[in-house]
């Protein structure tokens, strides 16, 4: 009997930073065995090296990170070269990355919902990503103080330290407050976290902090914990996967593919706390804790001790909406939460966001999102898988 030989398996050479590794390689496991070879090989090693491996081994394909020098280097070993996540501009790669504009717009809408109306970034200055993700937050909050980080050569490990930056320290300290801040991605929020400290301004009171890649190893380390917003690596990976197979077809580099962000995850270095009038802080400590229990708002204004009418007053002072409308608010954001993270029934989930049916929470979700629940929830998966 005669034995078919099944297609040799494409090798892709995962070239990548620890912490890239970590995140990308979830969405390539699915591919393993599925006609695709992935080798892993660290960014940071030594390039002679590096490269010599990569001409011994051929590749049919080589997804790496931007790194000026290296990146160009690989290019002239002539097997295709995927930026994954980057759209810097190079020559002759292709490119898959996460819509930057869209994660600074997306912290800004935070921000506001929370009651800040200072606004500041924080970034790194050579970074290509991080100049974009200021002109998102930009877009939406307008002109706002910036504060441009050093390169530090140490961040090419995947550790985490930091010597007291007192540039920062003294920067914040001249800032108006209540302020939120933007931080291009986790360790940069950590570092302001660290320095809020050190310049006495109590977050998320003085000062609220939300990054991006909700990168937990630094998110939950922080102190407070780092809000942030959660990135698609998986689909990242998936889109990087389809591009080899249209590299394969003979598809040449042209615009790169953008992928959207997925959810603020938020934690306790921003809140409604910011908000300087001590009632509405009150109120909306009472809804946060309370928000699947709240029968409506006069039961709200009740327990935050004013009436019904004094509550409204200060809503509209202090965040220019009404109570009715933050309820509804947070109670939808919480839903958007447990529809994109868990495998409850959307009776479920309106329960426990304090609608008193699906259908409630169904048409006060279409108002807000612009889609039913349940179609929120198809696309949340399908951005992670």
């Amino acid at each position: 009997m005669r034995h078919l030989k099944s297609e040799p398996a494409l090798r892709i050479a995962v070239v990548q930073s620890p912490v890239n590794v970590r995140r990308l390689t979830p969405g390539f496991s699915p591919f393993v065995g599925m006609g695709y070879d992935f080798w892993i090989i660290d960014l940071y090693r030594r390039p002679d090296l590096l490269l010599s491996s990569l001409e011994e081994w051929r590749p049919s394909a080589i997804v790496t990170e931007y790194l000026p020098g290296l990146t160009e280097a690989l290019v002239k070993l002539g097997c295709p070269v995927l930026l994954v996540p980057s759209d810097q501009e190079v020559d002759s790669v292709f490119q898959v990355d996460v819509d930057d504009f869209a994660i600074g717009r997306l912290a800004a809408e935070h921000l506001i919902a929370r009651g800040y109306r200072n606004f500041a970034f924080v970034g790194r200055g050579d970074a290509h990503y991080a100049k974009q993700r200021l002109a998102g937050f930009q877009a939406v909050v307008g002109e706002v103080a910036v504060y441009w980080e050093e390169f530090r050569d140490w961040r090419q490990y995947d550790e985490y330290w930091r010597d007291p930056d007192e540039d920062m320290v003294g920067w914040l300290a001249g800032q108006t407050t209540p302020l939120g801040i933007f931080t291009a991605h986790d360790p940069t929020g950590r570092h302001v976290l660290e320095a809020a400290a050190q310049a006495g301004l109590e977050v998320p009171f003085a000062v609220g902090v939300i990054s991006a890649n909700d990168d937990e190893t630094v998110c939950e380390m922080a102190q407070p914990a780092l809000s942030s917003i959660r990135l698609p690596w998986r689909l990242l990976a998936a889109e990087a996967v389809q591009m080899i197979e249209r590299i394969r077809e003979g598809k040449k580099p042209g615009s790169p593919v953008l992928v959207q962000p997925l959810e603020v995850v938020v934690r306790g270095s921003s809140s409604y706390e910011a908000v300087n009038d001590p009632v509405v802080r009150r109120a909306m400590q009472v809804l946060v804790e309370r928000v699947s229990t709240l029968g409506s708002v006069d039961e709200w204004a009740m327990e935050a001790g004013v009436s019904r009418r004094v509550l409204e007053r200060r809503f509209q002072s202090a965040l220019g909406r009404s109570p009715h409308t933050m309820m509804l608010h947070e109670r939808v954001e919480r839903a958007k939460q447990l529809l994109s993270s868990t495998d409850l029934s959307v009776a479920l989930i309106a329960e426990r966001c304090g609608f008193q049916s699906n259908e409630r929470l169904t048409v006060n979700f279409r108002a807000i999102v612009g889609q039913p629940p349940t179609m929120y929830r198809r696309g949340s998966r399908a951005k992670t898988v």
